[in-house]
Order: structure tokens, then sequence, then C-alpha cells
């Protein structure tokens, strides 16, 4: 069987979409009758193919000279190629041996009784020798798009393995969450059994100290009982009416001391408790961590979404309140410090009034002021009933209150400070962060139990004192950060604590930076005086947004703890306002 090959430079970029043709010479009358039967010979004056078998029938039935000659030696020939069936009409089976110009259809001999009164319909052999097929163009295309074809599974492929090391890296990263989280939590009960102990030992010192007073009481009493028994039995009249007179005093003394000791109590109970970014992550779950892919974009501030970008927020204005002097104030209010209570009562410090005013969701006043002694400068609330206020001038405190289900505000404990204080946040339930005014150290530490201390020296504070109103702070607990605005430098400070790191952010938007506040996700919002706005930040120092607010000079913020929202306040003497804004995740 004699067969042919068309070799091709681009035939192994072909591959098997083009695949590879196979040329023979065929027998032409057994092909007629679907019989397919390798050529031999070819009749050059009929230019037709034949076998051996049809060979003789050829030369004696058809009229005609006929040059018999051998396939092999008929070198310029043209060859038959295997269509493969392609020259088959796909309706009859037959030969296509026509085109259909009006209905752009080949055709077979049994095609053309349907076509037979179209308008033009051709005859494939004699057109073809007219027109020639651009079949070169045709084959650059097929290259063309099996080179694309062959990129689009290479993407595939490589979409493949990104998913796989997405997956890996997913892990990868959750598990690094997973053993910050452990770590975190293993460092804060170290220091929470830390504080226990000290606590214990402070009470207990307090406690044997009371005890030690007792029992010289009672071995007090144990000898005048003693000797009251041998008068009462046994002493004269005159020895018992001198006794009497003589343990008047010393009664009053005795009684005077157990009733002080009696005025000294303590609680030998100790409780814990959590910040509502560890019990809302135990609410949550397993749906604690987000995937993100595309097409799902869906925003959860409540949730911590693995390597999702903080989105900016909109602010929707639902309370605004003109600050006036009333009846019972003597000066216009000027809110220094804004906070909430867990149930969202609003908690607002006046500077010029030196009071600290519970408000409800439409800003209206609950329960009575409480009157300070010097002006309080910031709040924050430590606890569901506990506030913590740093009153300033020359009178050095933090003042602890309390505040009940009916509004009262009562004062539990005065913390004497070394330092001066101008702005007050939370770092957790027992610590506060608080920045400094005439101290070389910007921001400092200090428990509810009124112990002091510093960050870690590793950490670049500016090289400069603070005067009053040019520096306040914030603290992003789960990021471990400490943020520090610079009012006239116009610069927000953002240091990592735990890694030692620090940047300085600053920014066009960013004038005159005064209040902060920790953002939802963890993010910071910052008051610009200057731009009558407020910034957004990440604790990376990238801005998210930037959000215009109707009022002159914003000074102070307060984010609820449920993150939904936000209290603004000025300063600008003769239009001061306080603000309640609905903060909400931004649709884009």
């Amino acid at each position: 069987m004699a067969s042919k090959r068309f070799v091709d430079s681009n035939r192994d970029n072909a591959g098997d979409f083009i695949g590879v043709s196979a040329v023979t010479q065929s027998c032409e009358p057994c092909m007629k009758t679907n019989v397919s039967k390798t050529a031999t010979v070819i009749c050059k004056d009929c230019d037709e193919y034949l076998c051996d078998t049809c060979q003789n029938p050829h030369t004696v039935y058809k009229p005609g000279q006929h040059i018999i000659v051998n396939v092999q030696d008929n070198t310029s020939a043209p060859v038959i190629i295997d269509m493969k069936g392609m020259d088959k009409c796909h309706e009859h089976a037959r030969e296509i041996e026509f085109f259909c110009q009006d209905h752009y259809k080949l055709c077979c001999v049994s095609c053309v009784l349907i076509h037979r009164k179209c308008d033009q319909l051709d005859e494939i052999a004699k057109v073809s020798r007219q027109t020639r097929p651009d079949l070169q163009a045709l084959k650059q295309s097929l290259i063309k798009m099996q080179s694309e074809a062959d990129a689009m599974i290479a993407d595939c492929k490589q979409s493949e393995t990104g998913f796989n090391e997405s997956i890996a890296k997913i892990s990868a990263e959750v598990d690094t969450m997973k053993d910050r989280i452990i770590q975190l939590f293993e460092e804060a009960k170290q220091k929470l059994i830390s504080e226990a102990i000290q606590f214990k030992t402070a009470k207990v010192k307090r406690i044997g100290n009371k005890c030690d007073a007792s029992l010289k009481v009672k071995e007090e009493l144990n000898n005048v009982l003693s000797m009251c028994c041998v008068v009462l039995e046994r002493g004269t009249p005159s020895q018992q009416y001198i006794y009497s007179e003589q343990m008047k005093e010393k009664r009053k003394t005795i009684e005077s001391t157990i009733d002080e000791q009696r005025k000294i109590t303590f609680s030998s109970t100790m409780t814990v408790s959590f910040p509502k970014q560890v019990t809302s992550l135990l609410e949550m779950g397993s749906n604690s961590i987000k995937l993100n892919y595309d097409g799902n974009k869906t925003v959860d501030t409540s949730s911590f979404s693995l390597s999702s970008p903080p989105r900016p927020v909109t602010l929707e204005l639902l309370v605004s309140v003109d600050l006036h002097k009333t009846g019972d104030y003597e000066r216009d209010p000027f809110l220094t410090g804004l906070d909430f209570l867990p149930d969202g009562r609003l908690v607002a410090v006046d500077n010029k009034n030196k009071t600290c005013t519970i408000l409800n969701e439409r800003l209206q006043r609950l329960g009575t002021p409480y009157k300070f002694k010097s002006k309080p400068h910031s709040v924050a609330c430590v606890s569901h009933d506990t506030l913590c206020v740093k009153v300033g001038g020359a009178y050095k405190a933090v003042c602890l209150l309390s505040v009940s289900t009916d509004n009262t505000i009562t004062l539990t404990r005065e913390i004497n400070t070394s330092s001066k204080f101008r702005s007050i946040c939370c770092m957790s339930p027992s610590n506060m962060v608080v920045s400094t005014y005439d101290d070389p150290r910007p921001a400092r530490m200090i428990s509810v139990d009124g112990v002091e201390s510093h960050f870690d020296h590793s950490l670049a504070f500016p090289m400069k004192t603070y005067k009053v109103d040019e520096s306040t702070c914030t603290y992003v607990l789960s990021k471990n950060t400490l943020v520090l605005t610079d009012r006239y430098a116009h610069t927000v400070y953002m240091y990592d604590t735990m890694n030692g790191t620090s940047r300085a952010v600053t920014n066009e938007n960013i004038q005159g930076p005064r209040g902060a506040c920790v953002g939802p996700g963890d993010t910071v919002l910052v008051c610009s005086m200057d731009k009558n706005s407020i910034v957004h930040l990440s604790v990376d120092g990238n801005i998210i947004g930037t959000y215009p607010v109707d009022m002159q000079k914003p000074t102070s913020i307060g984010l609820s703890k449920n993150g939904t929202r936000l209290a603004i306040s000025n300063s600008v003497n003769g239009n001061r306002k306080l603000h309640l804004y609905k903060i909400s995740p931004a649709m884009h």
C-alpha cells in the first residue's frame, strides 16, 4: 500500500486540534461505489487513478486512448487525500459535488434536487479550477487559535495551581493568627495573674493590719474583762466606783478602735471580664473568619475577615444639638471627652462646667450631672458601669465613677497621678493609656489601682514635650497599636507596641488632628479640626476615607461599643455642637 504524509514545520504545534492528514492515491471507480482500494496505476489521458481490478475495464469499455502508468512513476500527478468524511454530505452520505451560493451550502447530487431552483448552483469541479481558496491564511488562523487554546489550557492549570497555593497560604495565615491569639491570651493571662497577685498582696497586708489591730483589742479586752470580774466579785464599793470611772474613757477608746476596724471591709473575690471583641468572636463561632473571593464582597464589620482590607464607612446624622448655657450651667458647654456605655448611653464630660453627664439616643440628659472639683479633660468607659475621667489643672488625678441603671453617678475612688494627663482610653479592663502634657513622655499607662508605667523604650516617641490640647491618644487593643495625634505637626503617629515599630502618617486631609478613637474593624477615626472632617485610617497608616461633618473644628469623638453610633463635638466658641451619627459600611 502506497502512502504519503504532508510534513510541515508547524505540524508539532498543530497537535490534536488540527491532526495529521495521511495522503493516499485511491482508486476512483471504487470510491464511487464506496469501496476504498489503493490505486496502483493512473490513466494520464483520463487523469483517473485505478486499481489493478479496474484497469482492464477502463481501457476496454471507456472510449479514447489510454496511457497507463504506475502511480510511483507519476511524480507530477496530483494526489488524492483521504478527507476523513469531510467530502461526504452529512444528510445523504454521498460525495459533495456542488455548492449552492444562495444557501451557502455544500451539496451532493441528492441535495441538488432540493436546490435545483436556486439561482446559483456551482459545480465544485469547475469552480475550483477558477478560484483557489486561501488555505495558507486559514492554516495560519488555525495555528493562531491553537496557540490561544494552549494558552487557555496553561491558564487553567496555573489557576488550579493558584487555588492550591491559596489554600496552603490561607491555612498558614489562619495558623499564624491562631498562634498569635494563643500567645496574646497567654500573655494576658500571665499579666492578669500578676495583677491579681499584686492586688491580693496589697489587700492581705491591709487584712493583716486589721487582724493585728483586732488581736490587740481582744488582748486588751481580756485584761480589762478579767479585772472587771475580780472587782465585781470581791472589790469594795469604793474600788468598784473607781474602776467604773476609770473604764469609761478606756471603753470609749476600745469602742472607737472597734468601730474603725469594722468600717474596714474586704472582698476576697476577684473576677475577670473580657472585652466585647473577644465575646463577639466567641458568639460568632466558626463564622468569625470569612473567606474572600471574587463575587463574595459582603462587608461585615462585626467579623474578623482573613486578609480583608478595612472598608470606608458612611455617616448619617441622627441628632444635632447646639450647646448653649442653660439654667444650671454657668458657661456654654465644652465637651472635651465622649464615650459610650455598653448599653448605648452616651457619656460626655464638660470641661467648662466641670461635669460628667449621661445622655440618651436623642442626646437628652439622663439623671443629674456629676460635678468635679477641677476641669475634666476626657472619659473612658472601662466596664458596664465604671468610668475613668481625667481631671486636669493643678489637680492631677483620675476619678473612677460608677453609673447606675437609673443614671446616678457616684465617685468610687480618686487616683492621684505623677504626670499631667490630657486624654484617656481603655487598653484593657484594668489598664488605661493616657496622653500627657508638660511631660517628655507623650504617652503612659495607668492601672485602675493607680499604678503608672511606661511604654517600652524602643518606641520612638517624638522628641518634644506637648502643651495641653496639642496631643491626644487612643489604643487599638487587637492590633497592639498606640495612636498619638500631633495637632501642630499635622501628624498621626502609629506605634506597634508589640514589635516596637512606628510610622508617622501625614496627609493633606490630616490638618490639626485632635480627638481620636478606635473605629469599626480595628481602624482609627481622627478629628481633622482644620478640615472640618473625620479621617479614617488603618493601623498601617493608610487613608481609608475622609468624612466631612457639619461643624467647625471637630475636637472630641467616641464610637459606641457595637460600632453603630458615632458622637462628635467641636470647640468653636459661641457655635459648639454635639452630633450623633449612624455609622455603617459603605456600599461601594
